[in-house]
């Protein structure tokens, strides 16, 4: 109990435990925000099927009119023989009663129909074609018959009612969904197909008629319309869509499950990742604790340890400012995490860090494509090439997708060339999007077998490969005639067998999108009932030569390596400025360049920042752009037009989440030097100020010195060295792992 009350009691302690909760509470946000998203767009979605349906439907109708048209134009031209011309135009499938109206009401052929049952035999002997509704008789489509120029005859066809649901119901969502069409007085002239009046009656519930009234005025300002509702069976979505040329309504309903199709599992997706990331956190905080409370129990120690403390508690005042936006929290994970790796030695805890690094970078392309959604449907989503790790990427996919094969029993197989290139050139995030969505489908349609991902390449020329991934499963298989509709958006292939199955191929559309701005496709060989194998390569850019062996050592090696970190340059005679409005940026921003020497002045808004403008000469200004009061925008130009500002041809940049499709180009215009964006990445930072730096102000450390010595954790103790350290040896006993954590510590603080 002393022990719990004494972590509990520890500030470090404390902030990591507030950290966790608040990554708790904007994963909670987020998921809210997702789904209000989620209902937003398939309402857009249900109302624009409504619309194509209602257009299908009246299409039909409208086909009816068109062959009484066709009739009555041949009865025209042969009005001595009507009886015959009758005969042989009124052959129908029996569905249909035929005949033909004098001017008086009476049959010249077939049945004879009172006008006052139909407004639509009125209507034709006025001159146009109409479809009409009597709930007794049935449907009637009728069609003027012109001797001359005057009218003699009205041509109909009458669909009686009990044969209008064989005839013409509607069929939606792959009959996952219920449609019927009513008059404008709200009578059903076309009803539920294989439904009974229980769907009716559910139609028109109290529970479903309240939402009507919105749907209604939606209605007044569009074609169709839909709207989420909640019911005690269940969760729907209804709809209803104006019938094109007509007086009648589409009108319908179908379960949310289906309406919404794969946005369940994206949003699941991202819960999980963000999940992922608090999980590892938690593991690395209790490290922490663990090792910061075993410290404590000597009083000179601890001293040394608040001190250690105060000097990075700024580091954590974002946690009392932290908005419920996305991107922000998310560039505070990271750039503290960036710290973490850069400032702590313990080989554990540094791959603790990485997995933080990695999930949050996919954590964050997937919130851009969901919040972003539109680029890919409109093409406008960039590629963005960078150097990667082929075994980092290779590491990452098997670490993110075997789990979910075991987990149902599948054996996963990894088979990648270990002479491909160790360092390419080019999108790896798209790149891995796409295997990750390939692998995905794989163990969701395999029950039984394995899934089997391949990777190898092909050398084009001496600085290229073509690299070739394919993945290959046991699983279902897909039909030929439904290989196509696999990449059409929000739809499911083979529903019956797969009803069971989560999601509907949204990331297969996704993946043809980013395959053909990568200049190539997708390619698919499947057997219905054994399994399926998809594969594309993609040309990428040799940046080094040396192969990168097996996949999961190489990525040992890129962990041991990746935290030892070496700035690109020093400028002790240089400042610059940074503006933020949220003061966890800018202590992220500053740390960032801690090792480099600069002096960093930093404003928490413009105005304070146009104050230190005025009295301060600066070599760069980074601006963030959204801050209350006034914008980076408005401050820019408020620096410009002050002719006694020493600042006024300062280079100033801006700083900024957005990172929209076009931003960059957009801040230009508006007279800003260069853009960099949201989670800041460390090297290009450093890159961006030493472009715009005076080359008198630059000191460009000796090529690959690193800022420290980085030590892996290996087994086995490291011998400790002789310092000061020594003298607390009465203190710490024969415990060997606090001896070498205690020179650690002492080394951090200039004490050795």
């Amino acid at each position: 109990m002393n022990k719990i009350r004494n972590i509990l009691s520890n500030p470090r302690s404390a902030i990591n435990i507030s950290f966790i909760i608040i990554l708790l509470f904007v994963g909670f946000m987020l998921n809210s925000r997702l789904r209000t998203l989620m209902y937003d767009f398939t309402e857009e979605q249900v109302a624009r099927q409504a619309e194509v349906i209602a257009e299908k439907t009246a299409g039909t109708l409208m086909t009816e009119i068109e062959t009484l048209k066709y009739r009555a134009h041949v009865l025209e031209n042969r009005p001595d023989d009507i009886y015959n011309v009758m005969q042989s135009l009124t052959e129908t499938d029996g569905t249909l009663e035929t005949g033909l109206l004098a001017t008086d009401g009476t049959a010249v052929f077939g049945k004879s129909i009172a006008a006052s049952e139909f407004t639509g035999i009125q209507n034709a002997f006025r001159g146009s074609g109409t479809i009409s509704y009597n709930s007794r008789k049935g449907l009637l489509f009728c069609w003027p018959v012109f001797h001359g120029e005057n009218i003699k005859y009205v041509f109909y066809e009458l669909c009686p009612t009990d044969s209008i649901r064989s005839k013409f119901s509607v069929s939606c969502f792959d009959g996952m969904g219920k449609a019927l069409v009513t008059s404008r007085k709200d009578e059903v002239i076309i009803p539920f197909a294989n439904s009974s009046q229980s769907d009716i009656d559910f139609l028109y519930s109290d529970e479903i008629s309240g939402a009507y009234d919105g749907l209604q005025k939606k209605i007044e300002r569009s074609a169709s319309a839909a709207e989420f509702v909640s019911t005690s069976d269940g969760e729907y979505y209804i709809f209803s869509s104006e019938m094109p040329d007509m007086d009648f309504f589409l009108s319908g309903f179908v379960d949310a499950d289906t309406a919404a199709a794969g946005a369940n599992d994206i949003i699941r997706l991202v819960t999980n990742v963000f999940m992922l990331i608090t999980f590892l956190f938690m593991i690395g905080s209790a490290y922490l604790i663990i090792t910061s409370n075993r410290l404590s129990e000597n009083e000179e120690l601890m001293r040394e340890k608040q001190v250690a403390e105060e000097a990075s508690r700024a580091k954590s005042d974002f946690l009392a400012s932290m908005s419920h936006e996305i991107r922000t929290p998310i560039n505070a994970i990271l750039g503290m995490d960036e710290l973490i790796i850069r400032e702590y030695d313990d080989g554990q805890l540094r791959q603790y860090a990485l997995n933080i690094r990695n999930a949050g970078n996919t954590l964050m392309n997937i919130i851009n494509d969901i919040l972003d959604f539109s680029k890919i449907e409109s093409g406008k989503m960039e590629l963005v090439p960078i150097d990667y790790d082929v075994p980092l990427m290779i590491y990452d996919l098997v670490n993110m997708e075997k789990p979910r094969a075991e987990k149902k029993g599948l054996s996963f197989i990894v088979k990648a060339d270990e002479s491909i290139p160790r360092t390419l050139y080019g999108d790896n995030i798209r790149i891995k999007q796409c295997i990750l969505n390939i692998l995905t489908n794989a163990v969701k349609y395999t029950e039984r077998g394995s899934v089997t991902m391949s990777i190898s390449y092909r050398e084009t020329d001496a600085d290229h490969i073509m690299l070739r991934v394919s993945v290959k499963d046991t699983g279902i298989g897909i039909k030929p005639e439904d290989i196509e509709r696999l990449f059409n958006p929000f739809e499911r292939v083979d529903l019956e067998r797969n009803r069971s199955v989560e999601g509907t191929g949204l990331g297969m559309s996704i993946v043809k999108r980013l395959l053909a701005m990568m200049d190539t496709r997708l390619e698919v060989q499947s057997e219905y009932g054994k399994g399926s194998e998809f594969s594309f390569g993609v040309l990428q850019t040799v940046r080094d030569h040396r192969p990168m062996g097996n996949y999961e050592t190489s990525y040992d090696r890129v962990i041991e390596t990746e935290a030892v970190y070496h700035e690109s340059f020093t400028a002790p005679n240089a400042r610059i400025l940074i503006v933020d409005d949220i003061e966890m940026n800018l202590t992220v921003a500053a740390g960032l360049l801690k090792k480099t020497d600069i002096n960093v002045d930093t404003a928490l808004g413009a105005k304070e920042a146009l104050g230190l403008t005025a009295v301060n000469k600066y070599d760069v200004i980074f601006i963030d752009d959204r801050m209350p009061g006034m914008s980076g925008v408005e401050m820019l130009r408020e620096l410009r037009s002050r002719e006694k500002d020493p600042n006024r041809g300062t280079p100033c940049i801006v700083l900024t989440a957005n990172a929209i499709a076009g931003a960059r180009d957009s801040y230009m215009k508006q007279g800003f030097e260069d853009y960099l964006s949201k989670p800041i990445d460390g090297p290009e930072f450093e890159k961006m100020i030493q472009r715009y730096l005076p080359e008198d102000k630059l000191l460009v450390p000796e090529k690959n010195k690193p800022i420290r010595n980085v030590q892996p954790r290996r087994s086995g103790r490291t011998a400790p060295s002789h310092g000061e350290a020594e003298k607390y040896r009465k203190y710490i006993g024969e415990d060997e792992k606090l001896y070498d954590a205690v020179n650690l510590l002492m080394n951090r603080t200039g004490r050795h």
